[in-house]
């Protein structure tokens, strides 16, 4: 049963959570927090990983079912410009049932539901059935090198994962994979008072720019998962000097899909780029490389809504909210893709509106934390 002090707590820890910059790449304190807190509830272990990564566990009444594996993420996004925001990003202001700042509902919300639901057992005096691992890692806003270490690391069954990213309470079971893909365009540098003397590479650039808008819906789609997308996002060139046309002109494409292959990525940019001299790279978040292998699909996660796990999972929430779960996808993608091999069900769960991510004055309701709550607990006890 979740009671009115964990709720409390809940959201005094969102708030604490809020009022802790973390930047990918600057979760230590953030993570010192996080592991106080659960050494404080009395999960049965508590550890900092090598990367970084926060991981407890509560053990179960029975420690040799595969366990369920609670995961979530330290890190946020930028905040942006100070003057967007009706109150200070990081001082988790509460106004109308709701807490304000950045990473309110991606991910802080989110990490203080697990964390408290698992309190509201331990409060009890309970045990899950299984082991239950909470698994909070770093840097998945830019590439999700925490849960890269954390899944190759694994050395125990899992029967459930849990993505805590906000559904609004909901049921997430699957999203499309990503590629930042970028394409650079090469010319001749000269100065800009004589440019017949130059191979500006910005026309080439914008020549693709326009032809990708033609045809970027050509691209097939996943019956479950939906459409590939491509957005062309950052535009850089090798000079910081405004007398200078550029020696190469280089875009960034987020590429979105769970249909096409690394070779298709490659066959649909070089039609794109047909008489330009251009270079293809994907950018994984840790080096620019070849899109190699060229058969490899990008894909991110796909749980069955008929799976017997998925099933029962609902079931528990329906049960546990007082109201079935709307299920569908993620429209982002998420550390879930970083998942699969590890051989169980992933399934997206938690409070906060996804379209809250990512935004100026960016909130959670202390109703949906409370919601929240109830969910986890009930799958947390039961499955």
């Amino acid at each position: 049963m979740i009671t009115g002090n964990i709720i409390e707590a809940c959201i005094d820890f969102t708030q604490r959570l809020i009022q802790t910059p973390s930047m990918s790449g600057e979760e230590g304190t953030i993570a010192k927090l996080v592991e106080q807190e659960c050494r404080s509830l009395n999960f049965d272990e508590v550890t900092i990983d090598p990367i970084g990564n926060v991981i407890a566990r509560l053990y179960g009444q029975d420690r040799s079912l595969p366990a369920i594996v609670i995961n979530t993420h330290l890190d946020h996004v930028d905040p942006g410009d100070p003057k967007l925001w009706h109150s200070g990003a990081f001082e988790a202001a509460i106004r109308d049932g709701r807490i304000y700042g950045r990473g309110a509902a991606d991910i802080k919300g989110p990490v203080a539901t697990q964390v408290y639901a698992l309190a509201a057992l331990i409060q009890a005096g309970q045990r899950p059935k299984r082991d239950v691992v909470f698994s909070c890692v770093t840097e998945e806003e830019i590439g999700g090198a925490g849960a890269i270490y954390w899944a190759e690391h694994v050395d125990y069954p899992i029967g459930l994962i849990m993505i805590g990213e906000p559904t609004s309470n909901n049921v997430a079971l699957g999203h499309r994979g990503i590629r930042q893909v970028q394409v650079t365009f090469f010319g001749r540098s000269v100065h800009a008072s004589v440019p017949h003397k130059a191979d500006n590479p910005n026309y080439a650039l914008g020549t693709f720019l326009t032809r990708l808008q033609k045809r970027q819906h050509d691209l097939p789609e996943h019956p479950r998962l939906g459409a590939t997308t491509v957005s062309p996002t950052i535009i850089e060139v090798d000079t910081t000097s405004r007398n200078v046309t550029p020696a190469w002109a280089r875009v960034n494409l987020d590429f979105r899909s769970a249909a096409v292959t690394h070779a298709d990525i490659i066959n649909f940019i070089a039609e794109l780029a047909e008489g330009f001299n251009h270079q293809v790279l994907w950018a994984n978040g840790f080096e620019a490389i070849p899109l190699d292998p060229p058969e490899q699909l990008v894909t991110g996660f796909d749980t069955h809504p008929d799976d017997p796990v998925t099933v029962r999972v609902v079931e528990l929430l329906t049960e546990g909210m007082g109201r079935a779960p709307v299920v569908g996808q993620f429209a982002f993608a998420t550390d879930g893709r970083h998942m699969t091999g590890l051989g169980a069900p992933i399934i997206g769960f938690a409070p906060g509106d996804e379209k809250e991510a990512h935004t100026a004055n960016e909130s959670i309701t202390l109703d949906a934390l409370a919601e929240g709550l109830r969910g986890y607990l009930a799958v947390l006890q039961n499955f």
